[in-house]
């Protein structure tokens, strides 16, 4: 009998050599069988077994419809008998907890559920209210409809107006709200014969902020539906050789992401320094006492964890208890259980305190967290960042550490410090990079709990991007820094052009180095754990994965300091268009939940190998992009922005007026106030506008939104 070949339908050099013969299980992808029938058919189960099947490289998933009796354990069963010794070492897993009908509810999800249609109902119920209080009730005569809307107010007591915060017309208006430049006084300048001015313009980091966000979703798109729980690895990178080509070329160089998440950091620091160095030169170091210092950073620190909390718990609470009971799919409840209900359920603490990057951490190789909503360690960071190194950098900046013998070298002082911060970041990334071989595994994401999500590695942009807010921030003063304000005024245009160039090729160089490194033989796989067969030798990798979040910074703080001082032309003008204002204080909101609807579009939709190219990828990041801002939006109007209301009233009430220097350390700019002007320098700041003289937009909380509370004294 002639012996039949089977064809080697596109498959790679590492598919053939791991492959069992051409049978759709064994071949290393996965069957999952009738799934849909099987759910219809009463009295049987749909069940999924996890196993590495003897010669097959990497562990596949079976679908099987079976009687409801059969349990888990008598499947595993059965799966050992046909190979004990294989088995024994590799046990297979068995999994029948997919729901018959949809949705399934059970305690946990109507109460996730209640609360989602308690907010509707309040926006609805406070908007109509305010529409009446806004029209109905009042008078001709402004006097008139303002003691009406007193004497409603009174009515309604405390609680109604909380309730108000929650009405979607003025949480529209700030939403859309034109951010304003804020600009330096020309005839000052004039007389000092100064040849230039400064336009001090704040507005492209609406732009930078946005297009981080935009990045890191493209990012989140390739690794949601590359790495599909719903097919095996295996299976999915070799299907088709043109899927490691499309990878090499476009994936790691543009469109991973990794550094979206510096550009935030780097936002982050620029404000906090700039906004709390507003505040901090208003104060008297000499009528300062440690109960007041203690009062201030206290709720420095409050605020911020109070202005996180509400959408962090009311995204956390969806994803947890409520999304995987309204959908299912082969594989979809495995992944889902193992990606935010099992670290829900065992650490749901840890997200809510902000230390999930150090406890539980994650895996070290690959790109798994062991907490509540995995993307949250970015929030991790930035608030680690913010409670322990922001404080003591604009403490030694402003006030010399309290001492008077320090005074005159405070500046200095604080100079020496961030440096010292830079030197001992890069010092601690060099030892973890060399002792542990980190490269660029898992998509550039290297050694994921030890690298990664580590504030002591992400702290660079965050640090420079402080430098860049301290600076901006002396430059407004420029009665007191003449000499400083004439330096960058009078930069000859040719000069910030080179270097703008210049940072912005680093800056390409920097995203694009994978290019370099994936230089490997046809038909191989990418190197995802060893630095073998690349373009880079282990040297140049180890240097890159150490200085790449120092470089990144550092071309963000020249590009950035020459947009903020209004010299940035075409690039400011295209940052700080309107359209971006936004688009930006939507960022929270769409940086948690974007990823969660590719997940549940990945993880239930996609169950085959995909051949992909640049139009794929493209297709479904739009929609990724439509989608999570839509909701993010809804978010935004029924959540965030009320409860930030709600913080930001608190805080007026709670917190003392400060004692001023005088008032040559007051504001120039006049903050926009429903008081009135000059009314509540002490109010938390208006998150709603984003501009030097007054609010920063509510940030992801990938930015400061520690110039989100002005904190005054006695």
């Amino acid at each position: 009998s002639k012996e039949i070949v089977e064809p080697n339908l596109g498959q790679s050099g590492t598919m053939q050599q791991y492959s069992a013969p051409w049978s759709f299980a064994m071949k290393g992808y996965d069957s999952y069988g009738q799934w849909y029938e099987c759910i219809r058919v009463e009295s049987a189960q749909y069940c999924v077994s996890l196993l590495l099947a003897p010669g097959v490289y990497s562990e596949t998933k079976w679908g099987m419809c079976v009687p409801e009796d059969l349990d888990n354990i008598t499947i595993n069963a059965a799966i050992v008998r046909t190979n004990p010794q294989f088995y024994a070492l590799n046990p297979p897993k068995t999994f029948c907890t997919y729901p018959k009908t949809l949705p399934d509810w059970n305690p946990a999800a109507v109460g996730v559920t209640a609360m989602l249609v308690f907010f509707a109902a309040l926006t609805f119920a406070a908007t109509v209210a305010g529409y009446l209080m806004r029209n109905v009730f009042s008078g001709r005569e402004a006097g008139a409809a303002a003691g009406k809307v007193g004497w409603v107010r009174k009515a309604l007591g405390v609680l109604g107006g909380m309730g108000l915060c929650f009405d979607l017309q003025p949480n529209w208006k700030g939403l859309v709200k034109e951010p304003r430049v804020e600009e330096q006084n020309r005839e000052g300048l004039e007389a000092n014969s100064v040849s230039r001015y400064l336009t001090i313009d704040l507005r492209s980091l609406n732009g930078l902020r946005t297009l981080s966000m935009f990045w890191i979703i493209l990012g989140h798109t390739g690794s949601t539906i590359y790495f599909n729980f719903n097919l095996s690895y295996f299976s999915y990178w070799s299907f088709n050789p043109q899927n490691y080509w499309w990878l090499k070329d476009w994936y790691f160089p543009f469109y991973a992401g990794v550094l979206g998440v510096d550009t935030f950091l780097f936002i982050s620091g620029l404000l906090v320094a700039y906004k709390f160095s507003q505040q901090m030169s208003k104060r008297s170091l000499s009528k300062m006492s440690w109960k007041r210092e203690i009062q201030f950073w206290g709720m420095y620190c409050v605020a911020r964890w109070l202005r996180l909390l509400p959408v962090l718990v009311v995204v956390m609470l969806t994803v947890w208890k409520l999304v995987g009971q309204l959908l299912t799919a082969p594989g979809f409840h495995l992944y889902w259980d193992a990606s935010y209900v099992e670290p829900c359920n065992k650490y749901w603490w840890a997200t809510l305190l902000f230390i999930q990057n150090i406890y539980p951490g994650g895996e070290s190789f690959g790109n798994k967290g062991y907490f509540c909503v995995p993307v949250s360690w970015y929030l991790a960071v930035d608030m680690q960042l913010y409670v322990f190194v922001a404080p003591i950098v604009l403490i030694t900046y402003h006030y010399g550490l309290y001492a008077k013998v320090f005074q005159k070298a405070k500046k200095y002082m604080a100079g020496s410090f961030i440096f010292a911060l830079l030197a001992t970041s890069i010092g601690l990334t060099a030892w973890i990079v060399m002792e542990h071989n980190v490269m660029w595994q898992f998509l550039g994401v290297g050694d994921f709990d030890r690298y990664y999500i580590k504030p002591w590695t992400r702290a660079p942009p965050y640090l420079l991007g402080m430098v860049l807010g301290l600076l901006i921030f002396e430059l407004q003063r420029k009665e007191k820094c003449q000499r400083l304000y004439t330096i960058f005024a009078n930069v000859k245009d040719w000069v910030l052009v080179i270097l703008f160039l210049a940072a912005f090729v680093a800056f390409v160089l920097l995203a694009f180095t994978p290019a370099f490194y994936l230089q490997t033989p046809k038909g191989r796989l990418p190197p995802l754990s060893e630095n073998s067969d690349t373009g880079m030798t282990q040297d140049e990798a180890h240097a890159y994965m150490i200085l790449r979040y120092l470089g990144w910074g550092l071309c963000l703080l020249v590009m950035f300091t020459i947009t903020c001082i209004g010299r940035g032309w075409l690039v400011n003008d295209l940052l700080a268009g309107y359209f971006w204002a936004p688009m930006a204080k939507l960022t929270y909101c769409a940086y948690l939940i974007a990823i969660v609807i590719q997940d549940v579009t990945t993880q239930s939709l996609i169950n085959h190998p995909v051949y992909y190219n640049t139009w794929t990828m493209l297709s479904y990041w739009v929609v990724f992009v439509v989608g999570g801002y839509a909701v993010s939006f809804v978010c935004y109007m029924c959540v965030e922005a009320p409860f930030g209301t709600m913080l930001r009233n608190a805080l007026s009430a709670m917190v003392p007026k400060p004692p001023q220097k005088g008032e040559e350390g007051k504001r120039t700019v006049e903050a926009e106030n429903p008081s009135g002007p000059g009314a509540d320098d002490e109010r938390p700041v208006d998150e709603g506008d984003l501009s030097p003289g007054e609010a920063i937009f509510s940030p992801t909380r990938e930015e400061a939104e520690a110039g989100e509370i002005e904190l005054g004294h006695k």
